[in-house]
């Protein structure tokens, strides 16, 4: 197992010195022990999936750092988040934090916006996911989270609302207004000629009143084409 060193950063980023090393790609290194990194203090993002470290620790002093990758490690409980205050990203999927009491070290990364002890299908859980009360302390500890396990919180469940309307018992369907109410298909009144005509008569008023403006358009375009003709 390869000891973190400054060195050995340096060596695997590229860099030649700590302070220009703005993100450090560490996954599949069977390190076992964060050692060093804290030098890095322009570090923005670290990756340090898929190795045999157990402790969160030697974290302090990295007020750049963004985003930090531990998923796949032995961790049992999160802590030394003090010393990045500008975390937003945290990912420890697959580690085995198994207590709600191991997750109180949340509380400190104030900026933390986006979570993960799990995927979104429940894969590659942490056993705290299975505690009851996970979502909610969790809720408590980060209060500005935006997405949990790459579920963001302030969108709406889709498999419940698909569930809710897949319910048709649960849906309820008023009952369709006639177009015609029975007084409105009354023809009694309009059986003379005389009735038929007085119900007819402002509608034919209004349709000859057309018919005369129609006309009148129709003259007026009439003298002008008469007029361009000459």
């Amino acid at each position: 197992m390869p000891a973190l060193t400054i060195e050995y950063i340096k060596h695997v980023t590229g860099e030649f010195d700590e302070e220009t090393v703005f993100q450090a790609v560490l996954a599949d290194k069977s390190i076992s022990r964060i050692e060093a990194i804290n030098k890095c203090c322009n570090l923005r993002w670290l990756d340090l999936s898929n190795n045999q470290i157990i402790r969160m620790e030697n974290l302090d002093g990295l007020s750049q750092l963004v985003s930090v990758d531990l998923s796949f490690n032995k961790i049992t409980k999160v802590q030394s988040l003090e010393g990045m205050p500008s975390l937003e990203r945290l990912m420890l999927k697959a580690n085995p934090i198994a207590r709600i009491q191991d997750i109180e070290g949340l509380q400190a990364a104030q900026k933390l916006r986006h979570l993960q002890f799990q995927n979104i299908d429940s894969s590659d859980f942490c056993p705290v996911c299975l505690q009851p009360e996970y979502q909610k302390r969790v809720r408590e500890l980060c209060p500005d989270l935006v997405a949990l396990d790459s579920k963001r919180w302030h969108l709406p469940d889709i498999d419940r609302e698909i569930r809710r309307l897949d319910d048709k018992s649960a849906i309820d369907v008023p009952e369709p207004e006639p177009w015609f109410t029975p007084k409105d298909l009354e023809t009694d009144d309009l059986h003379s000629q005389e009735a038929f005509d007085l119900a007819l008569k402002s509608d034919v008023q209004d349709y000859e009143a057309a018919m005369a403006d129609c006309k009148s358009a129709l003259q007026e375009a009439e003298e002008l084409l008469r007029q361009q003709a000459e």
